[in-house]
């Protein structure tokens, strides 16, 4: 009987001492965290009572009437701007321009276009010269 009484005093003495580090946590809490719990518990919403009644006369189909004529007019703007037109590149110029730039990314130098062949084994002979030897 003594270990059940012993038990229930520890336990009793474990719960008041987290109820305190509970209570410390929230007067430590930032700014923000009132906020946060009242939107947790769904407090500050507005009430489904509170929601406005349509007038008698409100007719939606007038409403679709109008906005068809606007999502039409909205159209033919669209495709007389010339920035609505398509893709005037082709697939062989898109992909040129994606080695360009992948060649970009990684490093690499660029493709060497800027001479030819015969360009390159002139400038080599020019400096193919004999050295002396001691």
């Amino acid at each position: 009987m003594r270990a059940a009484y012993f038990v229930t005093f520890v336990l009793l003495a474990g719960c008041s001492s987290s109820f305190e580090k509970v209570q410390a946590m929230r007067a430590q809490a930032p700014e923000w965290y009132e906020a946060r719990k009242v939107e947790f518990r769904g407090e500050g919403y507005p009430s489904l009572a509170s929601v406005p009644e349509t007038a008698p006369d409100y007719n939606p189909r007038r409403k679709l009437a109008l906005s068809e004529a606007d999502v039409q007019a909205a159209l033919v703007r669209f495709n007389s701007d010339p920035r609505a037109e398509g893709a005037v590149e082709t697939a062989e110029s898109m992909m040129a321009w994606a080695a360009e730039v992948r060649r970009a990314v990684e490093g690499r130098l660029p493709a060497p276009d800027f001479m030819t062949d015969a360009e390159v084994e002139e400038i080599k002979a020019r400096f193919n010269v004999p050295r002396a030897r001691l």
